[in-house]
């Protein structure tokens, strides 16, 4: 009797799982597939920075943090920064020498161990081409002009690659550059050296953004 009772319980609950997979379907198979995307974004991690879950994670959105390289171009590219240059930027934001929203709080809230994996796990990422901005070519060639008058590889890098705490310009967002040139010019980001403000000081917003068209491009 209980024997019957227990098949025919395993029969309807085999109905009802049937049923279930038929109607949320799709929504099961999402909720699968994200949960195979995160285990995998967790295992390219890993092998980068230690185990998951990281403070590195917390740059998924904005920089994409396992690869470092933005897609959208109003987020700095972190992948193949100068690892002096990172150091002195979180520690800039930390400070309040740069004020961000985000990322003040964001470095105010690193031990020291987790900022100097953070600089790490960026600094030898690979940088890849920034393919997602789609230059003008005349555009591109103004600024790079404009790049070779005002000297940019001369801190820059003869690649634009960066060199010590001088960033990496090569591939650089478009939009953020252009945000950032700005605010060497108004005076909003400060540069203890002077040399920025300096170079975009006779700058007009055009200049600005001819020569950001074609630091993206590289």
């Amino acid at each position: 009797m209980m024997g019957k009772f227990l098949k025919r319980s395993f029969v309807l609950l085999g109905g009802v799982l049937l049923a279930a997979g038929v109607y949320y379907g799709p929504d099961v198979y999402g909720l699968l597939r994200v949960s195979h995307e995160i285990d995998s974004v967790a295992r390219d991690n890993a092998q980068l920075a230690g185990p998951w879950p990281r403070s590195t994670d917390s740059c998924l959105y904005c920089h994409d943090g396992p690869k470092g390289n933005a897609g959208t171009q109003l987020y700095p590219r972190l992948a193949g920064q100068q690892e002096a240059y990172l150091r002195k930027q979180l520690k800039a934001f930390a400070s309040g020498e740069r004020n961000d929203p985000t990322m003040t709080p964001f470095a105010l809230s690193l031990t020291d161990k987790e900022f100097e994996a953070m600089v790490a796990n960026f600094s030898r990422m690979k940088a890849q081409p920034n393919t997602t901005f789609h230059a003008d070519a005349a555009r591109v060639a103004r600024g790079e002009a404009l790049a070779r008058s005002s000297n940019c590889a001369s801190c820059h890098g003869q690649q634009l690659e960066g060199k010590g705490e001088f960033p990496r310009l090569a591939g650089q967002s478009y939009n953020y550059l252009v945000d950032q040139l700005t605010n060497f010019k108004t005076g909003k980001r400060r540069d203890a050296a002077g040399m920025m403000p300096a170079v975009v000081s006779a700058l007009s917003p055009a200049d600005l953004e001819d020569l950001a068209q074609f630091l993206a491009s590289r």
